[in-house]
């Protein structure tokens, strides 16, 4: 499991001390408690807010550190979630096979390449296997599929890891950081070509790129800030519906250039996405960011994003 972020909520295992907190539950013969609550401090001693009270613990004390969503969650909203994300990126074309949504979109991206579980009972069996296999095999596309926590059990998918874990982080739009910066963001129905080659290098299929990206279930946006040929910040935004009726904007491809970061022109992307998304009736909103990725990781957060769920993607 990643490090957690502040702000995340987690459960934090000790060994109990004269600096550390007393066992909750009063036991005078323990040797280890916990405590769960919100992290506010990640330094030493790591500090916890329990219900409004914080927390101190030593890290020389801790013994295990458990992330959680920031509430609690069912399987089915991840489900939900996930239908939602994958109809905001469902590739150039698209199969359902024993409850999996099968994606593909020339190789570009493991998000446009890959097959999410997003009906209840998802098979796992050889037949399910070899379906999707075969499936992928004739696209010349390797057999990728992106595992949800909590969907799948544990030891029904064996394969070779294609990513690290990748957090999802979800807040409510009504709240969410509006449009205030001066910084003029211009919108458009479709990429161009350097918005493509700003989000994945000079060396992009323009062509094939351009297709995947576009390609939503719902509306879609790109925004760009500075020149049309040579953009310095950029972003994707598309308004998809999950099974449970809720309306999500998704945010991907937010991107700045290294020369022009700390100026706040991520802000205003987002922000002009942010509200592109409530003209279109969105409700919530969510961004998927690398777990590892420490600066995003506590810059959405910081927007006011919790977790949500995390997944990760594995060849099979």
């Amino acid at each position: 499991m990643s490090e957690p972020f502040v702000g995340d909520r987690i459960v934090v295992r000790y060994r109990l001390g004269d600096a550390t907190p007393t066992d909750w539950r009063g036991d005078p013969a323990a040797a280890q408690s916990d405590v769960t609550g919100i992290l506010r401090a990640d330094g030493d001693p790591l500090v916890i807010d329990r219900d409004g009270t914080p927390e101190s613990i030593p890290r020389a004390a801790v013994t295990s550190i458990r992330l959680l969503s920031r509430v609690t969650v069912r399987n089915s909203e991840i489900r939900a979630v996930e239908a939602a994300a994958a109809a905001a990126w469902p590739g150039t074309e698209s199969a359902m096979v024993s409850g999996w949504l099968l994606r593909a979109g020339g190789g570009f991206t493991r998000r446009a390449n890959s097959a999410v579980p997003v009906e209840f009972g998802a098979d796992t069996d050889a037949d399910a296997i070899a379906a999707m296999r075969g499936w992928y095999s004739a696209r010349g596309l390797p057999t990728m599929i992106a595992l949800p926590e909590r969907l799948i059990p544990a030891g029904h998918i064996d394969g070779r890891p294609r990513s690290g874990e990748v957090q999802m982080l979800v807040r409510d739009l009504a709240g969410a950081p509006a449009a205030t910066s001066e910084v003029p963001v211009r919108l458009a129905a479709a990429p161009t070509g350097p918005w493509l080659r700003a989000y994945r290098g000079v060396d992009v299929d323009v062509e094939v790129a351009a297709a995947v990206v576009a390609a939503s279930r719902g509306p879609v946006a790109f925004a760009s800030i500075g020149d049309d040929d040579d953009p310095v910040s950029i972003g994707r935004a598309t308004v998809t519906e999950s099974t449970d009726g809720t309306r999500w904007l998704g945010l991907t491809a937010l991107w700045t250039s290294s020369a022009r970061r700390r100026e706040g022109l991520a802000g205003a992307v987002l922000s002009r996405l942010v509200d592109w998304g409530a003209e279109h009736g969105a409700q919530r909103t969510y961004v998927q960011v690398e777990a590892d990725n420490r600066i995003a990781g506590t810059w959405y957060r910081t927007l006011g994003f919790g977790l949500h769920h995390t997944y990760r993607y594995v060849e099979i």
